[in-house]
């Protein structure tokens, strides 16, 4: 009598795909998809295997005989032996050494999982089962010689992927960054528009004249007391451009405008006889308290 073996994934809780496809008449099972990312900051590497069922259908001979065997072995697409570093495989939660394992004539199926590790190339992989080693009289409708035999295609699918730590942050600074492109480019302009250029001469009597030329700045600061501007108020509203005079004991500011130049101050301590303060042209500005009459030109 013969000894036979019949081997075959089960693949899905409910269904056994035996034979999706043929190619060089071997059947070939796809057995899915691995995945790796690695560890970045506390979130640890991981990797997500894969794990099927492989079931052993010895016939009644074999089954008979408690020296039966089969040695079964993972090979790559040339047939040639898939290192341990590119390609894990457990057989009932056991590293295989080599990738291959033995079955024997008391065995009806084993849980096979695969795990790719950190050396291995993303993508499609896909390699033979091979029966290296038996004490068996035919596979399946073959007979057997004592040679190595092709018994089945596999297939895997590896996908390295970015941490997902690593991916949220990478977009929140995306998403920053965008907001910040956005601002600067488009809404910082508009809400707060900048000089083209400005050039007046502020004279005052009996004082030396304060004279305002500048470019670029969202706004102009007059008063009689120093003050620098900050580098995260200029970067986020923009640049404003302080003047330093003692004659000016109330602040003003001037504004950019189509029409000229806005000045906002205290109007209780200034009148201002032209506002918007025309680009080309004169303007006076009184200051109330000792009626000091300032013309700007």
């Amino acid at each position: 009598m013969k000894k036979t073996l019949l081997i075959f994934f089960f693949l899905f809780a409910t269904f056994v795909l035996f034979a999706c496809q043929e190619e060089e008449n071997f059947p070939k099972a796809n057995l899915g998809e691995c995945s790796y990312h690695p560890s970045f900051l506390w979130s640890d590497a991981d990797t997500c295997g894969v794990t099927r069922k492989l079931y052993l259908d010895f016939n009644a001979d074999a089954k008979g005989d408690k020296e039966c065997f089969a040695e079964i072995a993972f090979v790559d697409k040339d047939g040639n032996p898939i290192p341990d570093d590119i390609l894990e495989i457990a057989i009932d939660g056991i590293i295989a050494e080599g990738n291959s394992f033995k079955a024997y004539s008391t065995d009806t199926v084993k849980e096979v999982k695969f795990r790719f590790l950190p050396k291995a190339e993303s993508g499609y992989h896909q390699g033979y089962l091979h029966l290296v080693s038996y004490k068996l009289d035919r596979f399946e409708d073959q007979e057997l010689d004592g040679t190595s035999v092709e018994v089945m295609r596999w297939a895997l699918s590896y996908d390295k992927s970015m941490n997902p730590l690593a991916k949220v942050l990478m977009w929140i600074c995306v998403l920053i960054l965008t907001l910040l492109l956005v601002w600067l480019l488009i809404l910082k302009p508009a809400f707060y528009p900048r000089f083209k250029n400005i050039n007046k001469i502020f004279n005052i009597p009996g004082q030396a004249p304060l004279i305002v030329r500048t470019r670029g700045v969202r706004m102009v600061v007059i008063s009689n007391i120093p003050r620098n501007d900050s580098f995260w108020n200029a970067l986020i509203k923009g640049p404003v451009l302080y003047k330093t005079h003692p004659a000016f004991h109330t602040p003003i500011t001037l504004l950019p405008r189509k029409n000229g130049i806005l000045v906002k101050t205290d109007f209780t301590k200034y009148k201002v006889s032209v506002n918007p303060i025309p680009r080309i042209g004169t303007c006076e500005i009184t200051e109330i308290t000792n009626n000091l009459k300032i013309t700007v030109q």
